[in-house]
């Protein structure tokens, strides 16, 4: 992400680009020219803070922006290998919600079920040349305090989707763990609220389809 020192080193180089040409050209410089540096750096760094907060995502600039604004909770569908250590079966579809907080150069996904919460750790996208979307991310699990040492422990993992539709309609991938389990995963039906857990996105999550519909 830019900063205000890269910004200003940036600003730096670019005025002493422009100056020693201007020199090169034969034109007096003064100190007067140098008067407008602190407006320009104010400028140049609020606007850069708006763009990677609000602006990137909103018309017209997002026509020159392929990053895509995933911003919201999904509700999540997973289908994984693992086994329960107790029973030794395999539990059905997992039903819970991502929740994806997003800026042009920061991205948070998490991931809330019943029983644990993901977070994510580091991410990037990738853009083919044809425009499909592909986000990878690796991420830490915590199972719920009471499953710990009996039904699940703390673990890592990786997933990768694909990102479909134009508007974005749903995300389908597949994830796996340095517990050596794999699993499905498919997101859908997005709202705008970003719900932080798990109960109120539960409680959110079905008012907000409710008012919708």
């Amino acid at each position: 992400m830019l900063t205000r020192t890269s910004i200003s080193a940036l600003l730096i180089t670019a005025v002493l680009t422009w100056g020693g040409f201007l020199w090169i050209l034969g034109i007096d410089l003064t100190w007067e020219h140098a008067k407008p540096y602190s407006l320009t750096l104010f400028v140049m760094t609020t606007g850069w803070a708006l763009f990677d907060k609000f602006l990137w995502r909103l018309w017209p600039l997002n026509r020159f922006v392929q990053t895509p604004d995933l911003n919201g909770t999904w509700l999540a569908e997973m289908q994984s290998s693992y086994e329960d250590p107790i029973t030794k079966e395999k539990k059905g579809p997992i039903y819970g919600y991502v929740a994806v907080k997003q800026t042009f150069s920061k991205l948070s996904v998490r991931l809330m079920t019943a029983e644990t919460e993901s977070f994510l750790l580091a991410s990037r996208f990738d853009i083919k040349d044809d425009g499909t979307t592909y986000v990878y991310g690796v991420y830490q699990s915590d199972p719920n305090i009471h499953l710990r040492g009996k039904v699940s422990e703390i673990h890592y993992g990786s997933f990768k989707y694909k990102i479909v539709g134009s508007p974005i309609v749903n995300l389908i991938g597949h994830y796996w763990t340095d517990r050596n389990t794999t699993g499905s995963i498919i997101l859908r039906d997005k709202v705008t609220p970003y719900f932080g857990s798990y109960d109120s996105a539960e409680l959110g999550y079905k008012g907000t389809r409710i008012a919708k519909s």
